[in-house]
């Protein structure tokens, strides 16, 4: 066997058990993720968990959870989903821009901040178990609009360690280290899918303000199948 893929295998491998610890450490105190992450708070559709979200000073990552209304998105799995973003104001990290045209006229939802890059976010369902993730449109997050080799660098750095639950940490890197794979494809996916709108579009489109786009590209994923492959130490087929 190839030794870089030896050496994912062993990383998918770990990332798996962690996860699974997880699980058990919630079910020990009949928990699950949720209640870890929204902890004492009063939980409302479109609000922020935690308020305000988790920064780790030292890796410089954030999250935050929160859940869309059911009238926004009728008959849906979701519970919520996490929002992960990597913030440049507290580790310095290089970043390659993606170009945007102007915005003289262009009304705004928000201002872009410069100091931080939307990574990929995770759904959930109720029972706090990841099924898809998905990018978003630079005009969801209003972060700063980098190119999809910039995302992929800084999601396989993602740690957020001293930030929030011990459990909820773990359960987060662990994630991204089990889906490395699939968050390179998506965001690869992404960077594809603004090409061809740019191409359908032309350069002058603001895609970043087009609010008819609000996900870039999504993926499925099949949890209990992905952690049952990597335990084997192989790549699952779909």
């Amino acid at each position: 066997m190839d030794h870089a893929l030896e050496t994912a295998n062993e990383r998918r491998q770990e990332a798996a058990t962690r996860l699974i610890h997880c699980y058990e450490e919630l079910a020990k105190r009949n928990e699950n993720l949720l209640q870890r992450v929204v902890g004492n708070q009063t939980f409302e559709h479109w609000g922020r968990y935690p308020s305000p979200d988790h920064v780790d000073e030292h890796s410089g990552f954030q999250y935050y959870y929160h859940a869309h209304s059911p009238d926004d998105r009728p008959g849906v799995r979701e519970n919520g989903h996490f929002h992960t973003f990597a913030r440049l104001d507290h580790k310095a990290r290089p970043v390659q821009d993606w170009f945007m045209p102007a915005t003289d006229n262009v009304p705004q939802v928000c201002e872009q901040d410069d100091t931080t890059v939307h990574l990929v976010a995770i759904s959930v369902d109720a029972h706090g178990l990841p099924f898809e993730i998905f990018t978003v449109n630079q005009w969801v997050t209003g972060d700063r609009w980098c190119t999809g080799e910039s995302i992929a660098s800084l999601a396989q750095a993602f740690r957020v360690d001293r930030a929030g639950p011990r459990l909820v940490a773990d359960w987060l890197a662990s994630f991204f280290t089990l889906y490395e794979t699939e968050i390179r494809d998506l965001i690869d996916a992404r960077d594809q899918r603004i090409r061809r709108l740019i191409a359908a579009n032309g350069q002058d489109h603001r895609i970043t303000q087009d609010h008819s786009i609000e996900v870039l590209s999504a993926a499925a994923l099949s949890f209990a199948a992905d952690v049952d492959a990597a335990l084997r130490g192989s790549c699952r087929v779909a």
